[in-house]
């Protein structure tokens, strides 16, 4: 009986195998490529939005009765944070929209692999903030800290979820097959998650960081 278990199917566990058959290295190599080249466009299409933001202001005294704020400086373009965080979100959805879908077709659909369904509506969001926030649309801000609030809300208590089931189910490894299989659906959620709080943590500093320049506009007053 031990032996004639022990002769059956197995499945190959291994890290290197999760990637060889997710085909990571392909699509990270492509998501980086197709990520640079749609983010330069973004990025130089935005510039004239940027360019209306003033960084740098001096006061001009009209004594006694009043002091004007004059612009002497304007933005060239997106601030750096701003374009990290727009270039890591194109990245993020091109590589792991399609690592998702392949692993849902392929692996076995377990209470597990539920969750990166939603992940994928996450992932696309993150990708549309992107292109938001690199032509200052007046949303941009908003639908950034939607964003990045979700994810946090949403993959905390995912990766949580997910690091339990390895450890409390697939290292026991009593069912052969169908927890090694298990275990590489695990192991994608757990990076999945770990990378969409690290994106959400860098928005929200970006936000935090760019708040006068994503929220100035052309309207606001500038007599003192």
């Amino acid at each position: 009986m031990i032996a004639s278990a022990a002769s059956g199917p197995r499945f190959d566990e291994s890290l290197s195998s999760v990637v060889r058959g997710l085909h990571v290295g392909e699509i990270a190599f492509a998501s980086v490529v197709g990520a640079w080249l749609l983010f330069a466009w973004l990025e130089r299409r935005g510039r004239r939005e940027w360019a209306r933001v003033p960084m740098a202001t001096y006061t001009a005294s009209a004594r006694p009765y009043r002091a004007s704020e004059v612009i002497s400086e304007h933005l060239t373009r997106a601030p750096r944070i701003v374009r990290l965080v727009s270039f890591s979100g194109l990245a993020f959805a091109h590589l792991f929209v399609p690592i998702i879908l392949i692993a849902l077709v392929s692996y076995p659909f377990d209470g597990i692999a539920i969750p990166l369904i939603p992940g994928i509506a996450l992932a696309l969001l993150d990708w549309i903030c992107a292109w938001l926030l690199l032509g200052r649309s007046p949303n941009a801000a908003q639908a950034a800290r939607l964003a990045a609030v979700g994810s946090l809300m949403a993959n905390v208590g995912l990766l949580v979820m997910s690091a339990a089931h390895l450890v409390g189910v697939e290292l026991q490894r009593r069912d052969g097959i169908e927890h090694a299989c298990s275990t590489s659906v695990t192991l994608l959620v757990i990076v999945f998650a770990t990378s969409s709080i690290a994106l959400a943590t860098v928005m929200l500093r970006a936000l935090s960081t760019c708040r006068r320049e994503l929220d100035w506009s052309e309207s606001q007053p500038r007599s003192l």
